[in-house]
């Protein structure tokens, strides 16, 4: 059995105490949720941490006498199509200031993590910037001192070259390179959580199979072979697509190679696209798997007794109820086509 996910890559559930959003501590103190059928909820809890029931937004707004500030804020995050950290700053972006957006970022110790994916996509900016030089970047919070020491005047050669080549005032390379690492480190993070949720896929997909190839159940079950065919195909579908897009990705390398203004904008338009569809297919597939281990997996990760008729009545109701929502997104990312 996979271990457990780590709480900060759950995307289908966000504490609304996570970042200072909120003025009021009664929402502050409660979650937002997305349910089976992917509708938003908040999971209210009392002073005291006590649940006192789910609620939708306007339920929540009337309840709590909300402010405009606050109401416009919930009702944005509630529209989120996953609870992730870039998610919910898209979300959030028109009712926020910059240095409130500033918060919502991962833990330096989750960006430390990321380093080994980091690395795949940013050889190509390092390479440029540290040409001439040796200075050797080993961590994401070594890259922000490459303009201390020794090296100092190679690497602002680098990005004043950079800077003419996209037609930019030097002192604006900065704002550029960090929106780049902003999308090197955000795609980074997608595929690590992939990464960590596609052997949990595959594990449940292979329960679906055994309830596929089982023998005599289509006479008891009308349309079990199919559903479960469309639910394999669909997973399948999910790991070659993901799987696919960071390989395309990974091409970001050679980014520097012939640099454009309308290269980097168009790359940037486009992922911001992408991040959304790998925000809402992970989170999907993450509510599915966490439905299918609270039922038949106990805390010790041992398989709780059920029986094929079990199984099969769990798996229609859940695991391929909705299947259909993904699709859209799977062909997004599989189409994607990356200016780089």
């Amino acid at each position: 059995m996979v271990g457990k996910r780590e709480p900060l890559d759950i995307f289908f559930e966000m504490p609304l105490n996570k970042w200072q959003i909120f003025d009021s501590k009664t929402l502050a103190n409660s979650k937002v949720v997305l349910l089976q059928d992917l509708k938003p909820v908040v999971d209210m809890f009392n002073s005291a941490g006590v649940g006192i029931g789910i609620r939708t937004a306007m339920e929540v707004i009337s309840e709590l006498g909300l402010n405009e500030h606050d109401r416009r804020r919930l009702v944005a995050i509630m529209s989120a199509r996953s609870f992730d950290v870039y998610s919910v700053r898209a979300a959030l972006n028109d009712y926020m200031t910059d240095a409130e957006l500033e918060q919502i970022k991962l833990p330096a110790k989750e960006q430390e993590r990321l380093q080994q994916y980091m690395s795949n996509y940013s050889r190509g900016l390092l390479k440029v910037i540290l040409e001439g030089t040796d200075t050797k970047v080993t961590s994401r919070s070594s890259l922000s001192t490459i303009l201390e020491g020794a090296n100092r005047g190679a690497v602002l050669k680098n990005l004043i070259d950079i800077a003419g080549k996209l037609r930019i005032e030097p002192q604006g390379i900065v704002v550029y390179i960090s929106k780049l690492s902003e999308i090197i480190l955000a795609i980074s993070y997608y595929q690590r959580v992939c990464d960590t949720m596609l052997p949990d896929l595959r594990e449940m997909l292979g329960e679906v199979k055994k309830l596929h190839d089982q023998p005599g159940l289509q006479s008891r079950f009308p349309g079990l072979r199919e559903e479960t065919q469309v639910a394999l195909d669909n997973g399948r579908n999910t790991v070659v697509t993901l799987n696919g897009y960071f390989d395309l990705f990974h091409k970001v390398e050679k980014f520097f190679d012939d640099i454009t203004p309308e290269k980097f904008k168009s790359m940037r338009e486009s992922v911001e696209v992408h991040y959304r569809a790998i925000g809402m297919i992970v989170c999907f597939w993450q509510i599915k798997i966490n439905d299918w281990r609270d039922r038949f997996w106990d805390e010790r990760g041992r398989r709780r007794d059920s029986t094929i008729e079990q199984k099969y009545n769990f798996f229609k109701d859940t695991i391929y109820h909705n299947l259909y929502t993904i699709e859209d997104n799977l062909g997004l990312l599989k189409e994607a086509k990356l200016d780089i």
